[in-house]
């Protein structure tokens, strides 16, 4: 088995998600308690007046950046969670003796975390927005709001001016080390991945403004960030290779992983 079969991704993707359907589950149910809590707080449930649409509108746009906060978080924590069902060294048996190619299972793997998990969060999201409209047309007497159906203004607000490609690629970025420090790290993963990444921002940006401090006291040159079209391609060149570096990274680590690893790390 050499070659990808997608008959056969799609069989370990079934399996994959009949393996993590409680996590799923619990996923989908404490993201949609917690929205219907937050959008229901902000719209005021005890203050039983009437009030028009563009009202409700307007008391729970504040609810947004909150909910997209924590829907940034949980993307990023659940990628590092890629091996979470691995941790027993059964579980770990199991998936070394499952007829597929690694990249198959490893495939099914970031899909399961990139897409399927940000699904059932977004599932959640729908159903808490449809109960608080529910409920609080009764409390505010027809009154309601959608928190996804509303101008696209109350979400842009808060999402800075960049690009959506921009954003797109952040997001690849960082579901990438995400991954990658989830199949490294064993326990607590998200925690030490997140303690990687900020060590590594801080010595990156430290070694960019010395070199810069260097050139500029030592020569005659100018350091500065040009804004020309050539510059954000190489940007993306750059941001694309890291990109793929880290998931290289992760599935290289995917196919070295034993039954009995390292108490700290999956080596």
């Amino acid at each position: 088995m050499k070659k990808f079969d997608l008959n056969r991704f799609g069989k370990v993707m079934s399996r994959l998600i009949l393996v993590r359907r409680r996590s799923l589950t619990n996923t989908f149910s404490g993201f949609a308690i917690t929205f219907f809590i937050i959008v229901m707080l902000d719209s005021q449930p005890f203050n039983w007046t009437a009030l028009s649409h563009d009202d409700m509108a307007w008391r729970i746009a504040g609810a947004q950046g909150l909910i997209n906060s924590i829907c940034l978080v949980a993307f990023f924590v659940i990628a590092t969670m890629v091996i979470k069902d691995l941790s027993t060294r059964q579980a770990r048996i199991s998936e070394m003796m499952l007829p597929a190619t690694n990249l198959e299972k490893f495939l099914a793997r970031i899909l399961l975390v990139t897409l399927v998990f940000p699904a059932a969060i977004l599932a959640a999201l729908l159903a808490a927005d449809c109960a608080q409209q529910l409920l609080n047309m009764l409390i505010h007497h027809g009154g309601r709001a959608s928190l996804i159906g509303m101008k696209p203004g109350f979400f842009l607000t808060r999402m800075g001016p960049s690009p959506l490609w921009a954003k797109l690629e952040g997001m690849l970025l960082f579901n990438a080390f995400a991954v990658l420090g989830g199949m490294l790290f064993r326990k607590s993963a998200w925690l030490k991945t997140l303690a990687a990444m900020t060590l590594i921002g801080i010595l990156a940006v430290a070694g960019i403004t010395l070199a810069a401090y260097l050139i500029q006291a030592n020569t005659d040159y100018v350091v500065y960030l040009p804004d020309s079209p050539r510059y954000i391609l190489l940007n993306n060149i750059i941001c694309g290779a890291i990109i793929l570096l880290a998931y290289w990274g992760a599935y290289r680590l995917y196919t070295r992983m034993q039954v009995i690893n390292n108490r700290w790390i999956n080596i």
